[in-house]
């Protein structure tokens, strides 16, 4: 089934032989954003709770962030398939007990893409601005008009 953007310009590319990579993050490898389309930028959104602290289990931070993201697309203006709009994504992620996090980070991610695959970049840093942060996540979505 094809992403939501399709129906307002957005296409949505892999290199030849690169399709078994995308279908395994839930990703893109190239999207083409019309040059008219109104864009939401987010700040890093990290899962902290309300009451400031970050989630022990590894999980729970990640929806935490991730509704962070759905919040803020909330404010700027989108409605409930507000991940549906997103075309880029970026995390900056540390280890948690000296391993990557990705084994859960990406079939989380996939239920909140649905079926868009955003252009998405991983990077792993030492450290977020806490030190017991795992996730940070920006992206970039389209505002319909």
């Amino acid at each position: 089934m094809a992403s939501k953007l399709s129906k307002y310009g957005f296409e949505f590319h892999n290199w030849d032989g690169g399709q078994g990579e995308a279908d395994l993050f839930g990703l893109s490898h190239a999207v083409i954003v019309p040059k008219d389309a109104r864009r939401i930028i987010l700040s890093g959104q990290v899962g902290i709770k309300a009451d400031g602290t970050v989630p022990e289990d590894l999980g729970e931070e990640i929806r935490e962030a991730f509704r962070h993201v759905f919040l803020s697309l909330k404010a700027a203006g989108l409605g409930d398939d507000a991940f549906e709009h997103i075309y880029s994504l970026i995390t900056f992620s540390t280890s948690k007990d000296g391993n990557g996090i990705g084994e859960v980070l990406i079939p989380i991610a996939k239920e909140y893409f649905k079926n868009t695959r955003p252009a998405w970049t991983g990077v792993e840093v030492s450290a977020l601005y806490l030190p017991t942060l795992h996730l940070e996540i920006r992206v970039e979505a389209y505002l319909p008009n």
